[in-house]
């Protein structure tokens, strides 16, 4: 299908974070209390950007005010689109602050905080004015932000063989659950799957480790948990978990990450659950001196176990 001119047009920032707004809040009037604006000017915007595309993005029906199907379709892409421009916003301020260079990375958060954050660290002496921009990804996106050059290399376990990109392993750890001190469980040595099953549960978002390896144990045990919280930050996740609310299934990585006091990790009776972190690089990218000195740093402080 051929983009008439009208289309080809830039996409206007301030009618994307409209758009998505009213996505979050299911209605005008929220988004336009939550960005400061009119309703009306919130609705304009939303009309402008649909006319541009030319397709409903958003529509009402008996479940109430949701995106089109056009308009999930286009969702992750008018994310990006906010992402960069905030992400061109920051970089300039940090660059007009004498910053020489801004290393741009995804990571799950444990280990953005467990190896990241100690190695750049060990090498800020020797690059005084570069800093990190870190992204808490663990997904299939990383992919697509490390070809087109929106992040300089990613760190996942969800990695699937693509064109143009490269995945070196790094390091192994395995699943537990984690759990309130006070749960009646938490004085054993291992858990089985109807024993996980049989507290309530705090889930983490499809497509992340967590939620795969509970999504495993679901199908296998034949039992449906009674899920309490869906999270997406996995401080959130274990701030309920150590309120005694539900336990949740996370890698060994993550329980270390957020070492709570009041909270226990108890290992899997299954030790085929394990998650492989690797770096994730472009094929036809020239790493920098501190890219280089950050990539050895994390080779040289984990250890990658051979199954």
């Amino acid at each position: 299908m051929l983009i008439d001119g009208s289309r080809r047009e830039e996409i206007s920032v301030r009618r994307v974070r409209s758009l998505l707004a009213v996505a979050e809040f299911r209605s005008f009037s929220a988004a336009a209390k939550a960005l400061g604006l009119t309703q009306p000017a919130i609705s304009q915007h939303v009309q402008q950007l649909e006319v541009q595309l030319g397709t409903a993005l958003m529509v009402r029906d008996k479940e109430g005010l949701r995106l089109s199907s056009g308009g999930a379709a286009l969702l992750p892409a008018f994310r990006r689109l906010l992402a960069s421009n905030g992400a061109i916003l920051d970089q300039l301020a940090s660059l007009g602050q004498g910053t020489e260079q801004i290393l741009r990375i995804a990571s799950p958060a444990s280990f953005a905080a467990l190896t990241i954050a100690p190695v750049f660290q060990a090498v800020r002496q020797r690059f005084p004015k570069h800093i990190l921009d870190i992204s808490e990804i663990d997904n299939e996106e990383s992919f697509q932000l490390v070809r087109e050059g929106d992040i300089d290399f990613a760190i996942t376990s969800v990695f699937i063989a693509s064109p143009g990109l490269k995945f070196e392993a790094l390091h192994q750890d395995s699943a537990c659950v984690v759990m309130s001190q006070d749960n009646p469980l938490a004085t054993n040595n291992e858990l089985g799957d109807e024993e996980i099953l049989s507290q309530p549960m705090i889930r983490f978002p499809s497509g992340t480790t967590s939620h795969d390896w509970l999504a495993i144990i679901i199908e296998r045990a034949g039992i449906e948990p009674d899920t309490i919280a869906e999270v997406r930050q996995l401080v959130t996740g274990f701030q309920m978990v150590r309120q005694n609310l539900g336990v949740a299934v996370v890698p060994q990585g993550a329980a270390m990450a957020c070492d709570l006091p009041g909270i226990v990790a108890i290992p899997l009776k299954d030790q085929k659950f394990v998650r492989t972190l690797g770096i994730v690089t472009s094929e036809i990218q020239h790493p920098t001196e501190f890219q280089n000195e950050i990539l050895d740093g994390l080779r040289r402080r984990t250890q990658f176990l051979v199954s």
